[in-house]
């Protein structure tokens, strides 16, 4: 066992979580280290609490799920905090909070909407508004700022659409999402306002929905039934929210980083480009190596535990780092290659066990289309600065640039 894994609970851990970013966008260096050594080990959070922060494949496998891992728990008194003040891990109804049959109940309800039909259905209509955004580009100067203007841009236009709320709305719902999505971006008073006004938002669209219902997701819930048990309206409003800023923001910060990745790397960009039948297997790879997020959703023990060769005590939290995982060569040869003709490609970029991602589906779907846009329309495709120039927000769940100059 490390001196990480054997240091005494009172003793300060060495990392500080979440751990930063390395240069060009790359996973924080220390996760190799861990992998290797430790990949179970103990990091302080924003908070000043305590937690095991998971690294390995295997190891994060396994902290997502075992059942005595909980979300839920984050709301006992005493639990662990991942920062001071309130955060969206104490609302009950969010549906990535719920354990258990409600969260069960819930899942079965919406499950009709994100089903394989459902993504072909919206195909089509995600491929024309990829064209359409691409025509805007190609008719305005250039560079282009690629992250505002294509890949921040389809994703929550398709959601608005999908969900039922106008497109105008988008800067409302970008700004409610950065202060939801915050972990250190954003004030305790900030978050909770956010998720006041999103709130109010989508309970007014719900109250339309039922006068004028539509083909639209929104429309779908309120009339969704099982065994004549229905949504309530609490329900429906924060799977509403659920929708708006989890359907887009993950795909948005996916579509950015994979996009940075793909113009660093010009070689596997001419690949997708020659080879558009690559496209399902480039998403995966690029899902693996440069995923949305390298921050993991935080669990507290329910009872004892052990994970790899480290005890975790009941009342601890567990970080299941699902990103790191797609990095450990225990898994990936040479995993950090960029190699969009990998045949074998694991990550757990959309989660597993109960909190497996219930839109990955439709999420594939639309990184599918973007990529494949794009190879086809401008192949000519790089960046328009050095890549050491870009600049990478922090304080968030995803990871997203504040610009992304391209051209062709």
């Amino acid at each position: 066992m490390s001196e990480t894994q054997a240091s005494a609970p009172d003793q300060v851990p060495a990392d500080r979580y979440p751990l930063p970013l390395a240069p060009l966008a790359e996973p924080p260096r220390r996760y190799s280290e861990l992998r290797d050594k430790c990949p179970v080990t103990k990091v302080s959070l924003p908070s000043g609490d305590t937690a095991w922060m998971v690294t390995g494949f295997d190891e994060v496998i396994t902290a997502m799920t075992d059942r005595r891992l909980s979300r839920a728990a984050l709301r006992d008194p005493g639990a662990p905090r991942m920062i001071p003040g309130p955060d969206f891990s104490d609302n009950p109804f969010n549906l990535l909070n719920q354990e258990g049959p409600d969260h069960a109940r819930l899942r079965r309800l919406i499950a009709p909407a994100f089903t394989p039909h459902k993504a072909r259905i919206w195909r089509p209509r995600v491929e024309r508004i990829a064209d359409e955004i691409v025509d805007r580009l190609e008719a305005g100067p250039r560079p282009v700022d690629l992250h505002h203007e294509f890949a921040a841009l389809l994703p929550i236009w398709v959601i608005c659409e999908m969900v039922g709320a106008p497109i105008e709305d988008r800067p409302k719902l970008q700004e409610w999402t950065d202060r939801l999505i915050s972990v250190t971006a954003y004030t305790s008073e900030q978050r909770l306002a956010a998720r006041e006004e999103a709130a109010a938002y989508v309970a007014a669209l719900v109250a339309e929905r039922r006068k004028d219902p539509g083909e639209d997701l929104l429309s779908a819930l309120i009339t969704a039934q099982d065994e004549k048990d229905r949504l309530s309206d609490r329900e429906l409003v924060w799977l509403g929210i659920n929708l708006l800023v989890a359907g887009h923001d993950t795909t948005v910060s996916a579509l950015s980083r994979g996009l940075f990745m793909l113009m660093r790397h010009p070689d596997q960009w001419r690949i997708l480009c020659e080879r558009q039948e690559l496209t399902e297997r480039a998403v995966e790879e690029l899902l693996r190596y440069a995923p949305s997020s390298e921050i993991g959703f935080m669990r507290v023990a329910t009872d004892a535990l052990r994970i790899a060769d480290v005890d975790v005590a009941k009342g601890e939290a567990v970080i299941p780092v699902m990103h790191a995982a797609g990095r450990d060569p225990r898994r990936t040869e040479d995993p950090d290659r960029l190699d969009l003709t990998r045949e074998e490609i694991q990550h757990i970029a959309f989660g597993a066990g109960v909190h497996y991602c219930p839109g990955a589906g439709v999420a594939r779907m639309e990184l599918q289309v973007a990529f494949s846009c794009l190879a086809r329309r401008l192949p000519s495709l790089r960046l328009a600065v050095p890549a050491e120039d870009v600049r990478w927000l922090g304080g968030l769940l995803t990871v997203r640039p504040e610009a992304l100059p391209a051209t062709w």
